[in-house]
């Protein structure tokens, strides 16, 4: 622990001169080493969860042009497969070194309002995308599968928003993480 005056860690001679009471460290803490390590480990996992969600919104966009059942096929096909191939585990990976690092550093999980925006929008994602949005694209992907029927584009475009919803919903996660807005949440004591 670092210290501002003999004996007194930083965080207490800052709270002295400023006013203010000293941060809470409840709970576990991970040394900087490995808490830079799980930050850059979730950093790394929540951007390909992005980029593999863009693509499968891609992909999808493609089966909705397509002119072709085997067209609409193809991109279908490769849509299921980076659903269930990598956007579901992103989503759980995501998650778990999210809350992982809400729970071990001074963020804590209801401290500020953007972590716990971040937490309700990644659990959103990862429940809604796996009870629905996966399933239906599989559905789709099966019905595509041969290249001999073209579904319909009401059916197709159904499939499509609420995929480009939840690419929203990960966009706005990762702009709470890099702007960190509204500060912290304030609770009321009792009494």
């Amino acid at each position: 622990m670092s210290t501002g005056a003999p004996g007194r860690p930083v965080a207490a001679v800052r709270a002295a001169a400023t006013g203010r009471p000293a941060p809470r460290r409840d709970g576990p803490r991970l040394p900087r080493g490995a808490r830079r390590t799980l930050n850059c480990v979730h950093a790394v996992i929540s951007t390909a969860w992005l980029g593999a969600h863009a693509a499968v919104v891609v992909l999808l966009a493609i089966g909705l042009a397509a002119d072709t059942p085997e067209r609409a096929g193809t991109g279908y096909g490769a849509a299921e497969m980076l659903m269930t191939g990598f956007t579901r585990p992103a989503g759980f990976a995501a998650l778990a070194t999210g809350l992982l690092l809400a729970v071990t550093t001074p963020w804590g999980l209801f401290r500020h309002y953007w972590v716990f925006g971040k937490l309700l929008l990644t659990a959103a994602l990862v429940v809604g995308g796996n009870l629905s949005l996966t399933p239906a694209v599989r559905a789709m992907a099966a019905a595509t599968e041969g290249g001999t029927v073209l579904p319909p584009s009401d059916e197709r475009l159904a499939l499509l928003v609420p995929l480009c919803v939840s690419l929203g919903f990960l966009v706005a996660a990762t702009v709470l993480s890099l702007l960190k807005p509204f500060g912290r949440v304030r609770w009321r004591q009792p009494g």
